[in-house]
């Protein structure tokens, strides 16, 4: 009988807990729902004040704008001729400084360097061959093994 009685306490406490969950769950819903409901009816009221209060002010601000940008494209058109011209002026003093002749005698050095080049190359590829040593002549070291000895 003893083991009745705890079993039937440790049911009744597990049903007890169950059920305070359960309601900390619906009261977290619930608060969820009443901060919804509110958030709700403060976006009604907010939207009910700027119609009331901001009537034609979109319009006057895109006219605004149109105006603003009306002024921005003036004065980058503006900007753009004056590049152009002074690209074209500073251009033409540039080309009357520089002689025409010029890029023909680039064409020039730049043969004369590749024929130097040429030639340091031809150079340097004599200078890398061995040169004879002078020294002991291993022929003659050979010869004077082999060769038979006077008495």
């Amino acid at each position: 009988m003893a083991t009745t009685k705890k079993t039937a306490k440790k049911t009744t406490k597990t049903v007890e807990a169950k059920s305070v969950v359960r309601k900390g769950a619906l009261a977290y819903l619930g608060l969820y729902g009443f901060a919804a409901e509110r958030a709700r009816l403060r976006t009604e009221q907010v939207k009910a004040i700027y119609t009331k209060t901001t009537d034609g002010l979109f319009e006057d601000l895109v006219a605004r704008g149109e105006k603003v940008e009306e002024f921005a494209f003036g004065t980058a058109k503006v900007a753009q001729k004056r590049a152009v011209e002074t690209f074209e002026t500073t251009t033409d003093k540039v080309m009357s400084v520089v002689p025409f002749g010029a890029n023909d005698r680039v064409a020039e050095l730049e043969a004369e360097v590749t024929a130097l080049n040429k030639k340091i190359t031809a150079l340097s590829k004599k200078a890398a061959k061995p040169r004879k040593t002078a020294g002991i002549n291993k022929q003659v070291m050979a010869t004077d093994k082999t060769a038979p000895k006077a008495a």
